[in-house]
């Protein structure tokens, strides 16, 4: 029993030092990537799919258009995805006074199993975009002045086929506080990965491709469909031979809107873990380290050791402490330090009930409704 204690926290220990030295080593490769690559400006096509956005659409399109870049070197494209709310009278109105705002509609009538849901305006979007560097962010997010320009350079690098970066939550309350936390967190994870050439995740709201690369892997039409399309891209991307890389840095860091409700947040997750399941072999892995850290304690209480069993629980929260300390200080979000306690307890005792959802297979997301494989209900 004491063997299979050591191994748990020897199991641990190595997810611990992966996910540390594989952000520090993609911080390093990006900040040595962009000292080399010029300031030549990228043709841009920014991609935002909205559905059912009225309250929020205004603000993203506004950030966008005000962004530190030529403007007769980007487009902004609007994809009106089946709302029924007045997201398409908003964007008419924007479009008014933002030359380069271009808006779309699609609509029930998409007949391809693969374009359901969100898949279908974003593979409309790019269709219709009139450049090769794609940009994606979603309706509800605000992005600084500088992002398009960080992001774009890197593509002045041949080899890079996809960049993603990070995304953190914007809100005054405590949920609020705890949930920038975690995508903080989960971006350190993602980006640990594409360190050692592993990918393990990014977020669409903050996305880039160029679509050369995207017609060539055959797009979302050729994709399988799922409820997480960002992984499915990055995945997909990455096995074409293209380099993809995770930028930590502020000027591309973009702010999203929070859940409000514990059910909005248990359907995220939900969506999270299903499409995870698109990594292969290292979910399983990743599942695995996680209840290391669980069965260490349990072991350890079994056999009446209560400090040790104490001291895992203490070992989880320094260690997601010690992945999430580089990027709060480089994106400049010291303020969140003193939440970090709080959260890390909550993501501990999170991941202990979230399986006992994931036995419903239904995912409800942008008022749609999808099973556990993707298929819409």
């Amino acid at each position: 029993m004491k063997l299979i204690i050591i191994i748990c926290a020897c199991i641990y220990l190595f997810r611990l030092l992966f996910m540390l030295a594989g952000s520090i080593l993609e911080n390093y490769k990006v900040g040595k990537l962009r000292k080399t690559l010029g300031d030549d400006k990228q043709s841009v096509s920014v991609i935002v799919p909205a559905r059912n956005e009225e309250n929020v659409i205004e603000e993203c399109i506004e950030s966008i258009a005000n962004s530190n870049y030529p403007k007769d070197k980007f487009e902004i494209i609007a994809v009106n995805d089946r709302s029924t709310d007045n997201t398409q009278e908003k964007l008419d109105l924007l479009k008014k006074h933002i030359p380069n705002l271009k808006v779309f509609q699609v609509d029930e009538n998409i007949n391809h199993s693969n374009l359901k849901g969100k898949q279908g305006a974003l593979n409309y979007g790019i269709k219709q975009s009139q450049n090769d560097l794609i940009l994606f962010t979603d309706a509800d997010c605000v992005v600084p002045p500088d992002w398009i320009q960080i992001i774009s350079q890197l593509y002045n690098s041949p080899n890079i086929g996809l960049v993603s970066s990070y995304t953190m939550v914007e809100g005054s309350k405590l949920f609020d506080k705890i949930q920038s936390l975690e995508w903080i967190l989960l971006c350190a994870m993602a980006s640990a990965g594409i360190g050692f050439g592993i990918p393990l995740g990014c977020y669409g709201n903050n996305l880039s491709v160029r679509k050369k690369n995207y017609e060539e892997i055959g797009g979302y039409e050729s994709l399988k469909f799922t409820t997480n399309e960002d992984l499915s891209l990055l995945l997909n991307i990455h096995r074409a031979g293209h380099s993809v890389h995770y930028v930590c840095d502020i000027g591309s860091c973009i702010k999203t809107k929070p859940v409000h409700s514990f059910s909005d947040y248990i359907s995220q997750h939900k969506r999270w873990s299903f499409g995870g399941l698109e990594l292969g072999w290292i979910a399983p892995m990743f599942v695995i380290t996680t209840l290391s850290i669980w069965v260490g304690f349990l072991f350890s209480l079994i056999i009446g050791n209560i400090p040790l069993a104490i001291g895992f629980l203490i070992l989880r929260l320094l260690g997601d402490a010690v992945i999430l300390f580089q990027p709060l200080f480089k994106l400049k979000q010291h303020k969140l330090i003193k939440y970090m306690p709080i959260a890390l307890v909550f993501f501990m005792l999170f991941e202990l009930i979230l399986p006992i959802f994931l036995l419903d297979p239904k995912i409800t997301w942008k008022d749609q409704t999808f099973k556990r494989n993707g298929k819409k209900n």
